[in-house]
């Protein structure tokens, strides 16, 4: 009898997280920089021989455009730290957190802070930058090797106050999360979306960058592209006379788009989402340079409300203001950014709704109050960074019954804090009627809660073509996480979807299927006119060869193949990346490059607790088991509540014949994973071998009892009980694995074994 079984991919269990994880605003080059100013010059070439030629020069023909423009969000976005610009108090002002305390001040033309720490010590930094304007503004810092970080203390410019990003939290200084660390880092977490024509230019050997843009702000070319070829139209002769629609061809104006073009232009900066490439062409495809994160838990609810940040395309795909064609030009100007009409009296919705709804005999509150905006009960929001309130944009009707059931947030107890979920559901109910078209959100609220009836809904929601796609999507990723059947032939049709969003969901979905399945139903999308699929689809089949393949898939797979490598590279400044890129050389066998990924990912973050683990079991394949030993221990000094680690340890210390420590383990993994089957059984294992057969008894009933039939938890209790000379209850659990395997020869033994003893 052994510690594992085949279902495990080594001798303990590791864990095997592929890990694509979203990092908002993340794109990276190659370049080198350490000076403590960044680089600006003029010509910026980009790919397709494009050039950014500056503000300044569309301002001379569109000087409306500019006028709305100065003064913005986006002419704030980013600025050098000068008197216009920094509005935080830099007036000997001393501000203190927890143990550190940070010191404003200036001296001539420059802006200073001394932070220190609470050892004493005291450390000099000038501020480079400001970033943001309102509600609050942040201040960048150069710490070297070309990296700019934001400070941990922001100005909150409404109440003019310092202010702490993360008052309720204590991160280390090594953490990731630390604001010297990369979480705040500007280089590769912001930098993209608050400039123009911005190369982070990161040159991973040297774990250094050499940033540059051709604007510091978020200009005319961030939105509409670079603008060489149309001034170059308009001071030819032929420009002199073309049409209106000729002249604007040149660039992706937002304000002629279609509604997909329009929101595709916004939608790089106003998502969560990963980089997939190193440069995005204006007017591509959203997709072929980003990989959306799709409404999961834990950074949206279950219902597809906004959690954490997850900056607006997400939440206003799954709205049925974007299925009525609805762009976000409708409601916001797309130069000065405000709002096109008020929201106190509802002007901006009346724009399109009928007058009905802005009567009390809709929305039930006295008019001309909070209470009677539409906004509050259709576009709630949480606030971010402590002082940025952040609107929904899924234009949700207001659910308390979900809220009763499945406890997610409604807009209705947002302001009646002192009643109930049910007293709200119950007004719902007695001013719209009991009735409730049924909903997407009712199948994730229930799939999520592990309601069995909710798997032939979200098939449905799947397959309906009506549904927007990002619903659709999202339904694949429900089923194939919390459904309870075998959904191949699902999603073969998924895979085969006219929406490349869907298809990437299912191509990521069949990832976790077995090797030969999903070379099987990933191969015909290698060559997927989207580059997000072939780069999910490349995920999948990341272990295999092009020989693999049939002739006419390979030159696919190595098209493929050599994009994924380019996307693993772009991302490797994070320790996700790095985890990333050890997975893939581990796929394939090149175990000491997969241990220096892994080790990579460690340095960036010492916290990033995955990478400790699959270290472990590349140690523990390798024999060096004390090293995967310590790899494990310092995973349970990290987070004492993360119950695989000390199972995988269980494991490690059972296959070292230290069966003694290994049980402690067990039963620490089965008290913190009390549902997890396998860990009674091998709990019950080791007290079996351990003479313990009362102890074992247990363990084993509680592993049938979580799963019923399972053979393997049977079997093992008919070997405790013989060894007993227990036959009877022996008898008992023969029977059931004779009903599980009819005929089998080897049950059938069993049965003739034991009868014979009763």
């Amino acid at each position: 009898m052994t510690f594992f079984n085949n279902s495990m991919s080594g001798s303990f269990v590791r864990v095997g997280i592929v890990l694509i994880f979203f990092i908002a605003f993340c794109l990276v080059y190659s370049c080198n920089r350490s000076d403590d100013k960044m680089a600006d010059s003029g010509d910026y070439n980009v790919t397709r021989d494009h050039v950014f030629v500056g503000s300044q020069t569309c301002q001379t023909c569109h000087a409306s455009e500019w006028e709305a423009w100065k003064g913005s969000h986006h002419d704030y976005a980013m600025a050098e730290a000068e008197d216009e610009y920094v509005r935080g108090d830099f007036n000997n002002v001393i501000f203190r957190d927890d143990d550190d305390s940070y010191r404003f001040y200036r001296e001539r033309e420059e802006y200073l802070v001394d932070i220190t720490d609470n050892s004493g010590e005291t450390v000099t930094h000038r501020i480079s930058y400001t970033f943001g304007w309102e509600p609050l503004q942040q201040y960048l810092i150069h710490i070297g090797q070309g990296k700019y970080q934001a400070l941990l203390i922001a100005w909150d410019t409404e109440r003019e106050e310092w202010f702490t990003l993360q008052p309720d939290e204590q991160v280390a200084d090594d953490d990731w999360m630390h604001w010297s660390g990369g979480a705040f880092n500007w280089n590769t977490m912001c930098a993209d979306c608050h400039s123009t024509n911005l190369r982070q230019n990161y040159i991973a050997e040297a774990d250094s960058f050499h940033t540059t843009w051709s604007e510091i702000n978020v200009s005319c070319e961030a939105c509409h592209g670079p603008g060489d070829d149309h001034v170059n139209f308009m001071e030819s002769e032929e420009g002199s006379s073309a049409s209106a629609e000729r002249i604007r061809q040149d660039l992706n104006l937002t304000r002629i788009a279609s509604q997909i073009t329009e929101i595709n232009t916004c939608a790089p900066c106003h998502s969560l989402r990963q980089g997939l490439t190193g440069e995005y062409i204006h007017g591509d495809e959203y997709l072929d340079h980003f990989d959306l994160l799709l409404p999961h838990p834990e950074n949206y609810f279950a219902d597809g409300q906004i959690r954490e940040e997850v900056f607006v395309y997400g939440s206003f795909l799954q709205s049925k203001m974007f299925a009525e064609g609805v762009k976000c030009t409708d409601c916001h100007d797309p130069h000065s950014l405000q709002l096109k009409a008020s929201i106190n009296d509802n002007r901006l919705c009346m724009q399109c709704h009928e007058p009905e709804f802005n009567t009390p005999d809709h929305h039930f509150h006295e008019v001309n109050t909070e209470a009677s905006q539409c906004v509050n009960c259709h576009m709630t929001g949480r606030y971010y960074m402590e002082v940025d309130y952040r609107r929904d944009h899924s234009f949700r009707i207001p659910r308390p019954d979900q809220s009763a059931e499945f406890g997610t947030p409604n807009a209705c107890n947002d302001c009646h804090t002192d009643r109930s979920h049910e007293w709200a559901a119950d007004a719902i109910e007695e001013w719209y009627g009991e009735e409730r078209p049924e909903n997407h959100t009712d199948v994730f609220v229930r799939s999520y809660a592990g309601y069995e009836n909710s798997d032939d809904q979200l098939v449905e929601l799947i397959s309906d073509t009506d549904q927007n796609e990002i619903i659709r999507a999202t339904a694949v990723w429900y089923l194939t996480r919390f459904g309870s059947g075998e959904w191949t032939d699902v999603l073969r049709l998924a895979l085969e979807s006219d929406s490349p969003m869907v298809r990437n969901s299912a191509a990521k979905a069949v990832a976790d299927m077995p090797g030969d399945q999903r070379r099987r139903l990933l191969a015909p999308l290698l060559d997927d006119p989207v580059r997000a699929v072939r780069i999910a689809s490349m995920q999948g089949l990341q272990e295999f060869n092009p020989g693999d393949f049939l002739m006419g898939n390979r030159d696919s797979f190595r098209d493929a193949h050599e994009e994924y490598l380019s996307y693993l590279h772009l991302n490797q400044y994070f320790p996700q990346g790095q985890m990333n890129l050890g997975q893939y050389y581990e796929s394939r066998g090149e175990i000491s490059r997969a241990i220096e990924a892994y080790q990579r990912t460690l340095q960036r973050d010492p916290y990033f607790y995955p990478a400790r683990m699959n270290l472990s079991y590349l140690y523990n394949n390798q024999g060096q088991n004390d090293l995967a030993e310590q790899m494990l221990r310092e995973v349970i000094d990290q987070d004492p509540d993360f119950g695989q680690a000390y199972y995988s340890l269980a494991l490690l210390l059972a296959e070292m014949n230290r069966l003694d420590e290994s049980v402690d383990q067990f039963e620490q993994a089965a008290e913190l994973m009390p549902e997890n089957s396998r860990v009674y059984y091998n709990l019950a294992i080791s007290l079996q071998t351990l003479n313990r057969p009362e102890d074992a008894e247990i363990a084993y009933n509680r592993a049938i009892e979580l799963e019923p039939e399972n053979g393997d938890y049977r079997y093992g209790i008919i070997t405790l009980y013989m060894q007993q000379e227990e036959y009877y209850k022996a008898l008992e659990h023969v029977q059931v694995l004779n009903r599980l395997y009819p005929n089998n020869p080897q049950v059938q033994q069993l049965i003739q074994l034991i009868e014979g003893e009763t």
